[in-house]
């Protein structure tokens, strides 16, 4: 059996750490569940009796949910850290899980003194949340990728698994009860690489939802499947197909070409029975016109009876979407005030930046949302308007004159929404920018919601006439983010923190209530925060990059924080913990993650090269030279595209004759700015590089996705 270490070890062997954990053995008890519309509930989450008709409380020792209640608040209700006395939190376990390419995205729950998660390489492990023992090990032989957390109900714990497969295991020993596989006839679900990266337990339901596969041409799918044995309850498809209410948004039989994934678990509420989730966008992406109309559901918050799949209603908030702006996230259900009386409200958002507050049983909005004019393609079929609620975005929702959203020169920029065809256009945000899938967190003590967000804009293309790339973000864009605490009465920011890193993706947070905010980071560092200002009162290195949401939760009247760091440079994964008066040191952070959008291909000396870069050429690793033919299409059409020369070194740029077009050289976002060319196939430029320091440039003779890099150190 491997044993909690010490993370300095960890650190110091990160290259050791896939061997795999061994099973043991502890008994535990199953969370009792909530029965719906019922005057006198049970929280499933505190295990005490909550208001009438409510589907949302506090967490309290357990945490037995990813999102910790039903209505995705994320709040705690523990008392024991705060803020005058976290700077006393301390390591006292730290768990290596295995590494692989794909980061570490499971947050963990906790039932009882057990703490339950996955890896993404297929482990469901649970482990002693004092000790850090790993109980048992489930191996369940899937290939690599995302998983985002397990669900614990009627003594199993539920996991989905690659190609769509979910399994139920005994809660106590680990031993498998059932496995699964859910998927649409007709299509080859293993083939297409979808996911199923989340699972959800209420009320004799298992929920597994559908993602990746839309890129493919599959259609998103929610699947509910019986938690006694894994047979199919029912299923809902995320475009409108013929019979279905929305079946006219889409133009011809183009509900079939994919899209609709659901990649984060829905929200419940008991009382109204309906589960409230958020659907990703159509495909294929960047080619509106094979789809055109609103394309419904994609881009959408739909209600539908939990127990039958039945629609009741949805919400649109991004018509026939050309940029990635997928719902992605949980939402959250809250009672809230809103002109004088309380209402039940289901709040979500996207990567717009734009947050919206809907009636939870009508899907009325209850912070105005208006139907502004958009730019307009008729080329792409886009919508004339776009919903745009009242109060104050999450990011810039335009380019800025300062970092992250300052645009890269040569491109066409614009605001959300802005269209585009053969020309690269550089939107803000981007499908990277505003929230993602990051879990939110709603103090049910100041009555704020929390939400992780990151500027990033995104270049769009149709790929033609030269196959260059369609969606991506751009090597040498600023990277940034936001945490924002919104009144959500009002939709108006309370305090904004600006963050070196994006944190939308996966960077979730928890509440507490006694004031304080934990949430990690891509750096590896997981922070204590104050819920009025954002101040941050304490932090602790877990090694490697947070793409997950931490818990606390409490054994034998002990306070512990947990969360799940993990990476793929190297392969990497930890579960750590923290209590106050923990006895672990501080070890050196994992390391700041890229102030930019990192140039993809090989790095070579500059002398080895004669400190020529070849523009409009590839680089071949295989032998080392630049290749024979012009390249229109790479993001890294320079040879080589990196290339490291000293100080005072000029370095000369060749436009090579054989190619057919002009060719050229611009920096951007550097202390030292240069500009080589235009120039013609055959001629050739120079600059001297005198001071240290990276320099980014882009082919700004119409390629401006073409980007290569000088270091100079």
């Amino acid at each position: 059996m491997r044993h909690p270490v010490r993370l300095e070890a960890i650190v110091a062997a990160a290259a050791l750490l896939t061997a795999a954990l061994l099973p043991g053995s502890r008994s535990s008890l199953a969370p009792v569940q909530p029965e719906p519309n019922t005057e006198t509930s049970v929280d499933a989450v505190r295990g005490t009796p909550q208001q009438p008709g409510g589907c949302c409380g506090a967490t309290g020792a357990n945490v037995p949910k990813v999102g910790g209640d039903y209505g995705d608040q994320d709040y705690s209700s523990l008392t024991q850290i705060t803020p005058r006395n976290v700077s006393g939190l301390a390591g006292t376990f730290v768990d290596p899980l295995q590494g692989g390419a794909e980061p570490q995205e499971s947050t963990p729950v906790e039932v009882d003194g057990r703490l339950y998660l996955q890896t993404s390489q297929g482990s469901i492990l649970a482990v002693d949340a004092v000790s850090g023992q790993v109980l048992w090990d489930y191996h369940s032989g899937g290939v690599s990728q995302r998983e985002r957390g397990v669900a614990v109900g009627e003594g199993r714990v539920y996991a989905s698994l690659a190609g769509e497969q979910v399994v139920a295991l005994d809660q106590q020993t680990g031993r498998l009860l059932w496995r699964s596989q859910v998927g649409t006839a007709g299509q080859d679900v293993a083939a297409n690489g979808s996911e199923t990266p989340w699972t959800l337990y209420y009320n004799g339901l298992v929920f597994v939802g559908t993602a990746n596969g839309g890129a493919a041409g599959m259609r998103g799918h929610l699947y509910a499947l019986n938690a006694s044995d894994g047979t199919a309850a029912w299923n809902f498809a995320g475009t409108a197909g013929p019979g279905q209410p929305g079946a006219h948004t889409w133009a011809g039989d183009s509900w079939q070409l994919g899209g609709g994934d659901t990649w984060m678990a829905p929200a419940i509420d008991p009382a109204l029975g309906l589960i409230y989730l958020t659907v990703a966008n159509p495909q294929p992406r960047t080619a509106g016109a094979a789809r055109a109309g609103d394309d419904l559901y994609t881009n959408s918050l739909v209600a539908l009876r939990w127990d039958t799949g039945t629609l009741v209603w949805w919400f649109q908030s991004v018509h026939h979407d050309l940029w990635d702006y997928d719902n992605t996230m949980s939402p959250v259900i809250a009672d809230l005030p809103y002109n004088g009386a309380t209402q039940k409200v289901v709040i979500y958002g996207s990567k717009t930046g734009w947050l919206y507050y809907l009636n939870a049983a009508t899907g009325k909005p209850v912070i105005p949302v208006h139907e502004e004019p958009v730019p307009a393609l008729a080329s792409q079929a886009t919508s004339p308007t776009q919903p745009i609620p009242e109060g104050d975005p999450l990011v810039p929702t335009c380019p800025t004159a300062r970092a992250p959203t300052q645009a890269i020169p040569d491109y066409t920029s614009g605001c959300e929404f802005t269209p585009y065809l053969h020309q690269p256009v550089l939107v803000t945000p981007g499908g990277g920018g505003g929230a993602n899938w990051a879990l939110m967190s709603l103090d049910q003590q100041n009555g704020l919601l929390y939400v992780a967000a990151s500027e990033k804009d995104s270049a769009y293309s149709d790929g033609r006439p030269y196959g260059q790339p369609t969606f991506w973000f751009p090597a040498g864009e600023l990277a940034g983010g936001m945490l924002d605490a919104v009144d959500p009465t009002t939709n108006t920011i309370v305090w904004q923190v600006a963050t070196a890193d994006g944190l939308s993706a996966g960077d979730g947070i928890v509440t507490t209530a006694t004031g304080l905010l934990f949430e990690g980071s891509p750096d590896g560092v997981l922070s204590a925060r104050s819920v009025s200002t954002g101040q941050v009162l304490w932090t602790w290195p877990t090694g490697a990059g947070v793409t997950s949401s931490p818990i606390t939760y409490a054994v034998n009247g002990r306070q512990y924080v947990a969360v799940v760091s993990g990476g793929d440079s190297p392969p990497r994964g930890y579960l750590s913990v923290f209590t106050l008066g923990g006895t672990m040191s501080r070890v050196p952070a994992a390391g700041s993650s890229a102030s930019r959008v990192p140039v993809t291909g090989t790095t070579v000396t500059g002398r080895t090269v004669n400190d020529t870069v070849l523009l409009g050429r590839t680089w071949h690793t295989g032998t080392n030279t630049p290749g024979p033919r012009e390249n229109l299409a790479s993001e890294a059409a320079m040879a080589p595209a990196i290339m490291t020369v000293p100080p005072g070194t000029t370095v000369t740029f060749t436009n090579p004759l054989g190619n057919t077009h002009a060719h050229c050289a611009e920096s951007f976002f550097d202390p030292t700015s240069f500009t080589i060319g235009p120039l013609e196939p055959g001629q050739s430029a120079s600059y001297q590089f005198r001071k240290q320091g990276t320099y980014f440039f882009n082919d700004c003779a119409g390629f401006p996705w073409n980007t290569g890099e000088i270091i100079v150190g």
